[in-house]
Formats: structure tokens, sequence, C-alpha cells
């Protein structure tokens, strides 16, 4: 389910780049056309257009970043959950590393004991009797 998260969050940042490279090249379009030197004369209405084109672009660049915001929200949660998930993954991956540490040595002393309990059986019994 994580990789799932990840790879829309590969998604959405290509869609975030591909806006703003598109936004940004619209924006530099837009404002190349105006005439900015000293003594520039231009025509209203060329003028005019080019700042209505440039406010177009800007209000879609808004639109997208506010739907891509709630985006990003959303998948700063979840990979606010999965940290949480992977630290309690992680403890829980530590509490089962020492029970395996500990059934391993009880293991060692089973194996000791079955050992010594078949030493007993093999000692004749005229050994083990008080004199």
């Amino acid at each position: 389910m994580q990789m799932t998260y990840l790879e829309e969050w590969a998604l959405i940042d290509w869609d975030y780049s591909s806006s703003l490279s598109g936004a940004t090249e619209a924006l530099r379009a837009s404002t190349l056309r105006l005439p900015v030197v000293g003594g520039a004369k231009a025509d209203i209405q060329n003028v005019k257009d080019a700042i209505c084109s440039a406010v177009d672009v800007m209000q879609a660049m808004a639109s997208s970043i506010c739907l891509l915001l709630s985006k990003v929200g959303n998948v700063n949660s979840l990979v606010d959950e999965l940290a949480n998930l992977s630290a309690k993954e992680r403890a829980l991956l530590d509490h089962c590393k020492d029970l395996l540490s500990t059934i391993a040595a009880m293991q060692v002393t089973e194996c000791s004991m079955r050992t010594h309990v078949v030493q007993l059986k093999r000692v004749p019994p005229s050994l083990t009797m008080k004199v």
C-alpha cells in the first residue's frame, strides 16, 4: 500500500513540475511581447491582450497550485502515517529479535538438560547408590 502512495507522489510531483514549467514559459512569452525599452510605443490593445494573457495564466496556475496543495496535504499526512508505521514495525522487529535470542538460549538449555537426562539414564544403578 505504501508503494501506491509513493507512486502517487511521483505523479503529483511530475504534474506540479510540468504546470510550473508551462506557466513560466507562458508568462515569459507574454511579458516578452510588452514594449519595455525607453521611448517604446505600443498598441494599447496589444498591451491589454498581453496583460490579460498573463493574468489568465496566473489564474490557471493558482487553480493548479490549490489543487496540488490539497494533494500534497494528503500525501504529507500519508507520509507521516507511513513514518509512524515504520517506527512501530522497527520496534516490533527489535522485539522479535530479542525473543529469538531468548528462544535460542532456551533451546541450548533444553539440549543440555536432555543430554544430562540421557547420561543419567545410562549410568548403572550401582554407581548412583550411596555406600
